[in-house]
């Protein structure tokens, strides 16, 4: 049996003495000595100290321990010194009865009856602590005096209303579980039995709770008494704390039947518990009560009692809550996971979506760009640009002739409602971009996506930072992607279904845009004209621009213009300033729509994720552009850009600029600005071999203002060409995997017709043999740069070479004997074959045709001459077998002259 501690147990002897003057007994308890008068029968009343009195006297051996409780005894005492429960002690005491009764007997001085002592546990006397953390508990502490005090004057009933001398020896406070123990002590009649006796205490403590009614401020709940059965364990372990489920350990076996009755009184029970027995260990039973306050009265009024002559031990069943509920949220992940991903989503709306706007409002609308404040571009100007030398100025320039006129265009259009894409087509290095963000420089709120940079990334965790990076989406977290990746496929692989926590590379990409959009809504005058038609919001915006010229008059007019439109005008003006206010908020200045710039847009077409990119790229711009919110310039040099963006805005007609190369006129203008003709003489003919191309012309001023003669420069770029040519055109390793789209002859067709004139008939080169009616290869080579296909009427009609420098190259290329030796063999080789083909094929013919007539040469079918459409046909196969055999003769000389070329080639060297 356990037992934490023992209450000093006090058996003391005390002697019987009897006086004949009278009937008095002493009774000595502790230090303190009290006396009982009994008197003798035919006694006076008065007569208290006459000869016919009793005196019975006990004297303790020594004093009781719980008389006088000054310190917490399960703290400080040691164990030895504290002993719990009902007990009997052996003392010489009587009460008045049993004293008349021995004197009449006359046996007085040889009668031992009995002092006992016993226990009353009083719950809800204080609030339960929860744990370690719970104040309370240090707050609410009281005095041993206090506790006394409140015992004796509250919580016991006044001792002479109880019954068989009930005295209080002391209190012992249980702070953890909400109560304390009251110690008393009492005289058992020999008429009542020990269970008899403690059930009067205990009754006349109840009455006397529920008469007075003792609630408690902290739970508005009655102050219970309960008698002590067993033996507490008093403990102050910080791993057990109160809860609604005890633990009962015993050696034996008792049934629920049995355990119930013992239980009940303390509380109501939810459930009895019974695991299975397990061999050499106790029997263990749960009894789960439905409050807290239930089970710490059980604990302490039965731990160590006995139940059918079977010892109990009473514990409280150690429960983590937290483990409760991490084990519910660990066996439902179908609900947990999302509920959880649900949570997080709010959070981030709330907390970090504002931010993402803010962020992307400010890159919008160049908050934090010092060149859009006049007073910050002074100060650089007259600080950091007095010590550093400007950036050279592109070749790009409103001088351009051909670019003023497309220059105009899309100022007009970026002026307008929008109501449409604007795209921006051209080569490579035709100065698109240049051209777009000279348009777009003076534009307030613009935001530009440079999407060659985005599809040059090796994976999506390298996109999405480039992406944010470019609209100021801020903060990214994108390692929490990752870290949803690896939990969606934990659950995946534990529960088999999909959290769904994991985002795809569309969905954070689409996240990204719809932020954005948010951000472009609140810097974009036309956000709430969606409704509106584009006429009507053109009529809004014309207003605007007749206020704005009306504002910029007036401020420059004079002081003495202003004084001559006299009071009258000046008070009109102020009676409708509220209706000009009013008017002013519907306003719409071009100049604060948002415009978006899309660069590069399908610079790629195959990659990682490059298709999806140009997907939602399209459909956000589409969005954007049926609300009237930005407008939304797409510059791109494939000419296959127009079908996803017609895919996004069906029946729209799109606003294009194409972007040619520059004349030779312009392209001189364009470089005397950087050279000056007189130290540079030659520049003229330098630029005939260049080109209008703009990258190329300003790679030559750069190499010419570097110290290399233009003959030098012109040298040098003309034979990187060369380079690029063979190696994109001829240069394909099949080994590799890498198959070119076109065939080296093929190209070498389209070199022969572009080396020496401007461009190519595309129909006659479409049914050139070496083709065969396929356009295909034509595509491919344009996507690859090196010729490009010039549109008339919505169909391919010219081919031109994909850089002016090209053609130079071309002839180049023309001008190597061996090589064009080799390739004028392979060309006439592939013919020859083609016609040897055709010359079967002719020949096959005429065999089944010869088949219809008999040996003589008459007709098959019948007597006579052979039918006119035979003979046609015959005479037609004949014609075209003989060509054949004309063009195959031919090639056969040219394949002789090309291998004594490449012979002749081989010798040289």
């Amino acid at each position: 049996m356990l037992r934490a501690a023992h209450f000093a147990r006090t058996t003391a002897q005390r002697q019987l003495s009897l006086s004949s003057s009278g009937h008095r007994t002493v009774v000595a308890r502790g230090s303190q000595l009290r006396t009982l008068n009994f008197l003798a029968p035919n006694t006076p009343v008065a007569a208290k100290s006459s000869s016919n009195s009793i005196s019975v006297t006990a004297l303790p051996a020594k004093p009781v321990g719980f008389a006088k409780t000054t310190k917490a005894p399960h703290i400080k005492q040691p164990a030895k010194s504290r002993s719990y429960g009902t007990e009997t002690q052996n003392v010489t005491i009587a009460t008045e009865e049993e004293v008349r009764k021995a004197v009449l007997r006359g046996d007085i001085g040889t009668k031992r009856l009995p002092l006992q002592y016993g226990m009353l546990y009083f719950d809800n006397a204080y609030p339960l602590r929860m744990g370690w953390w719970d104040i309370r508990y240090s707050l609410l502490k009281p005095g041993w005096r206090s506790l006394e005090r409140k015992a004796k004057n509250e919580l016991v009933p006044p001792e002479d209303k109880m019954p068989f001398h009930f005295k209080i020896g002391g209190i012992e406070p249980r702070l953890k579980d909400g109560g304390m123990f009251v110690h008393f002590s009492y005289v058992r009649p020999s008429s009542y039995t020990t269970k008899e006796a403690l059930k009067e205490i205990e009754s006349r403590c109840e009455q006397h709770l529920i008469g007075h009614g003792h609630y408690m401020w902290f739970n508005f709940q009655k102050v219970r008494a309960f008698l002590v059965k067993g033996e507490p364990f008093l403990e102050d372990m910080n791993s057990r704390y109160p809860n609604n489920k005890i633990r009962v350990e015993f050696l034996g076996n008792l049934g629920v039947e049995t355990l119930y009755p013992a239980f009940r009184k303390y509380g109501r029970i939810h459930d009895i518990i019974t695991p299975p027995a397990v061999k050499d260990m106790p029997r263990q039973v749960f009894v789960q009560y439905t409050s807290s306050r239930a089970a710490t009265s059980a604990k302490n009024c039965l731990h160590g009692a006995e139940i059918e002559g079977i010892k109990v031990n009473v514990q409280y069943e150690k429960v983590l809550k937290g483990n409760i509920v991490w084990t519910w949220l660990s066996n439902h992940p179908r609900i947990s996971v999302p509920l959880g991903g649900a949570m997080v989503a709010g959070l981030s709306y709330l907390i970090f979506d504002p931010i993402r706007v803010f962020s992307m409002h400010a890159k919008i609308t160049q908050l934090f760009n010092v060149n859009e404040y006049s007073v910050l571009r002074w100060i650089r100007k007259e600080t950091i640009g007095r010590l550093t030398r400007t950036s050279q100025e592109s070749l790009q320039a409103p001088g351009w002739r051909e670019r003023e006129e497309e220059e105009a265009k899309l100022r007009a259009w970026l002026r307008d409602p929008p109501e449409t894409f604007i795209i921006v087509s051209g080569p490579r290095g035709a100065g698109k971009s240049e051209m777009v963000d000279f348009v777009v420089k003076e534009k307030h709120h613009k935001v530009i996506l440079h999407c060659e940079e985005l599809v040059n990334s090796r994976s999506e965790n390298e996109l999405l930072p480039k992406l944010a990076r470019q609209v100021g989406y801020i903060p990214l977290f994108q390692f929490m992607s990752n870290i949803n990746n690896m939990i969606d496929m934990a659950i995946t692989a534990t529960t088999g279904q999909k959290a769904g926590l994991s985002a795809t590379f569309e969905g954070q990409i689409k996240k990204i845009l719809d932020t954005l959009t948010v951000a472009i809504i609140q810097s974009s005058p036309t956000s709430d004209m969606s409704s509106l038609s584009p006429e009507a919001i053109m009529k809004k915006i014309e207003a605007t621009q007749e206020e704005k010229e009306r504002r910029a008059v007036a401020r420059a007019a004079s002081p003495e213009s202003l004084d001559t439109l006299g009071k009258q005008s000046l008070l009109r003006k102020r009676k409708n300033k509220a209706k000009q206010h009013v008017e002013k908020s519907s306003w719409c200045d071009p100049d604060d729509i948002p415009v978006i710039v899309i660069d590069g847009y399908m610079c790629k077409e195959k990659g990682g994720h490059a298709k999806e990119l140009w997907n939602l790229l399209a459909e956000w711009a589409a969005v954007l552009v049926e609300n009237h919110l930005a407008h939304v310039v797409f510059v791109t040099n494939n000419v296959t850009a127009s079908k996803p963006l017609a895919k996004a805005l069906p029946n729209r007609t799109f606003e294009s600029v194409v972007l040619a190369d520059a004349t030779l006129e312009s392209a001189m203008e364009l470089v005397h600005k950087h050279l000056d003709q007189s130290e540079f003489p030659t520049l003229r003919k330098a630029v005939e071999t260049i080109g209008g191309r703009l990258t190329d012309l300003e790679l030559f001023v750069q190499k010419v203002k570097s110290g290399m003669a233009p003959e030098e420069a012109t040298h040098d770029i003309l034979g990187r060409a060369v380079i690029e040519v063979r190696k994109t055109a001829f240069d394909y390793d099949n080994t590799d995997g890498k198959t070119a789209h076109w065939t080296a002859i093929q190209f070498w067709a389209i070199m022969q017709q572009l080396a020496y004139a401007e461009s190519a008939n595309y129909d006659e080169l479409r049914i050139h043999p070496l083709f065969k009616n396929d356009e295909s290869p034509f595509a491919y080579m344009e996507e690859a740069e090196l010729i490009s296909i010039v549109h008339k009427n919505g169909r391919p009609f010219l081919v031109k070479p994909g850089k002016p420098i090209y053609r130079a190259a071309f002839r180049e290329l023309l001008l190597d004997s061996g090589f064009a030796a080799v390739m004028s063999l392979d060309t006439m080789t592939f013919l020859e074959k083609v016609e040897q083909a055709n010359v079967n094929k002719y020949e096959t013919e005429l065999k089944e045709l010869s088949s219809l007539l008999h040996q003589d040469g008459s007709w098959i079918f019948g007597s006579g001459r052979v039918p006119k459409e035979i003979d046609t046909r015959v005479k037609w196969l004949m014609k075209k077998l003989a060509a054949s055999h004309e063009k195959i003769a031919g090639y056969e000389q040219e394949i002789s002259k090309a291998k004594l070329v490449v012979a002749s080639v081989g010798q040289s060297l």
